[in-house]
């Protein structure tokens, strides 16, 4: 089943309101046509949101958040929720990032409740899973329970307004990323997960790796037959390095 190729890029605490004017004024011109073969999400801070929608408009590449609160209610100081998020022009929200896990105390229930909150705003999820720094050997376990928890609740037709990002805990940050028969059984397990507890749904369902993507990695990622795409955050940054990976994602696809 044909997919859609996409391309992820969290900018994390990074990129202020000049930044992201800089990069989306160079970035669009340079990339291109190649937005149209490929999905391309920019998640900016929180700061640069209303300002990426209105440099955004008109072209297609596509708004994402980094995480959301999950209410309801209003009263959560220093909170962001799903409808502010839908409101000032996001079409997706980052949920479950290893990060908010690891620093945050972000637990798989909560995960839940956020993909709760972010289907009844009208925004698509993008679910960041993938195994713990302990079970970097013996990965499934850990993604089963992780998945089995943050999907609790929903269905087939809600799971195809989603997007995975496999990210294992042990890849993020580091020099290279994991190795391409490392991410391919990852993906694939992801894949057939969803295939059998939501009726072959898997098959369409977007499936991208991140954890230290490179350009110069991206290739040989993306020969692996699961690896839909990819998500970055430092090369994401710089407008040249997204291109030669969105590039790279585009090229890929037509080999296949």
């Amino acid at each position: 089943m044909e997919r859609k190729p996409l391309v992820l890029a969290n900018w994390k605490m990074a990129m202020g309101i000049s930044e992201t004017i800089s990069f989306i004024e160079r970035f669009i011109p340079l990339v291109g046509k190649l937005a149209e073969e490929v999905d391309i999400i920019i998640c900016p801070p929180y700061t640069s949101l209303y300002v990426a929608a209105c440099k955004l408009k008109g072209s297609p590449l596509q708004l994402g958040a980094q995480n959301l609160h999950p209410g309801p209610g209003l009263a959560f100081t220093g909170e962001i929720s799903a409808s502010l998020l839908a409101d000032v022009g996001c079409r997706w929200v980052m949920l479950g990032h290893w990060e908010r896990r690891r620093y945050f105390g972000e637990t798989d229930e909560l995960v839940n409740r956020k993909v709760r909150a972010a289907l009844d705003a009208g925004l698509h999820p993008v679910l960041l899973v993938g195994e713990s720094r302990e079970a970097r050997e013996s990965p499934y376990d850990d993604l089963a329970r992780q998945l089995e928890c943050i999907l609790s609740g929903c269905n087939a037709q809600e799971i195809k307004q989603m997007a995975f990002v496999y990210e294992p805990e042990w890849a993020i940050g580091v020099e290279k990323p994991a190795s391409g028969v490392h991410i391919q059984k990852g993906c694939a397990y992801i894949r057939e997960w969803l295939n059998r507890r939501f009726g072959g749904v898997g098959n369409s369902i977007r499936i991208i790796y991140g954890g230290s993507v490179s350009p110069e990695s991206a290739p040989n990622i993306l020969t692996q037959p699961d690896v839909d795409g990819l998500g970055t955050t430092r090369k994401g940054r710089d407008p040249f390095s997204l291109f030669s990976i969105v590039k790279a994602v585009a090229e890929a696809r037509v080999l296949t």
